[in-house]
């Protein structure tokens, strides 16, 4: 799986520096309650390791503050790029981009950080035990059970998580609506690393998702407006931010 490159890769985020670090992270029990806070982590594995956080590590988020200033930003004015696009567009295609604004506006994004926050992987490999500096928030969760579709498609929302059902047998639930892409899918893994997925009848690939995934479903490129086809990689990179539930 590739992931999608941050908007956010000349932020310094993190440093590597010999100073000692500071650092106050928030806790947070799904997207919004705040829990506690801990203090003077210097680290990730003095963070991954403390005791009193519960959460499914492999879709937990780490962000930025300054990060997710950013990002929120971003997402107003990709928001304000589609309701443009809507209304130059008429008649069905108007009424599908207001079915996505309706969607992305409803994402709650924060400043993620791009970094493997799974226990044991950082704390055995040291390039992977980056140092913490300025305030973050954590936001944990349960182990996810269903699978979020989005997207150019009816009905979109979350449904149950199976296991072996493949991306297109999860999208044949859902028709596709008017300048929707008719051949490929991407998922978003709850680690924030996206997947373009093939999903025609002649193209094709059983290819599985993990629970807690997102499934989007975005316009064909002929659909977009002229000048503005990094639309979908803007999408996208929106939901890769997101908080998980």
């Amino acid at each position: 799986m590739k992931k999608i490159t941050s908007l956010l890769a000349g932020l310094a985020l993190f440093t590597a520096g010999n100073a000692l670090a500071d650092s106050q992270v928030i806790v947070h029990d799904g997207q919004q309650r705040a829990t506690f806070q801990v203090d003077h982590a210097q680290n990730l594995s003095q963070l991954v390791t403390n005791p009193a956080i519960h959460t499914w590590w492999p879709g937990t988020v780490i962000a930025e503050r300054g990060a997710t200033a950013v990002v929120k930003q971003q997402q107003q004015q990709l928001l304000a790029d589609l309701r443009a696009w809507q209304a130059d567009s008429s008649g069905d295609r108007a009424a599908v981009i207001g079915t996505v604004i309706q969607q992305l506006a409803a994402v709650p994004v924060t400043g993620r950080q791009f970094t493997s926050l799974d226990p044991d992987w950082v704390r055995i490999r040291p390039e992977a035990n980056r140092r913490l500096q300025g305030s973050y928030d954590l936001y944990t969760l349960a182990p996810p059970t269903q699978v979020l579709v989005l997207g150019a498609l009816a009905h979109p929302g979350k449904v149950s998580w199976q296991p072996g059902r493949t991306v297109r047998s999860y999208l044949a639930d859902h028709d596709r609506l008017s300048g929707g892409e008719r051949s490929f899918a991407t998922v978003i893994a709850p680690s924030g690393e996206t997947q373009q997925v093939p999903i025609a009848y002649w193209n094709h690939r059983h290819v599985e998702v993990e629970p807690g995934s997102i499934i989007w479903l975005g316009f064909s490129s002929w659909s977009l407006p002229w000048g503005q086809s990094d639309l979908n990689d803007r999408m996208i990179s929106v939901l890769t931010h997101r908080i998980p539930d």
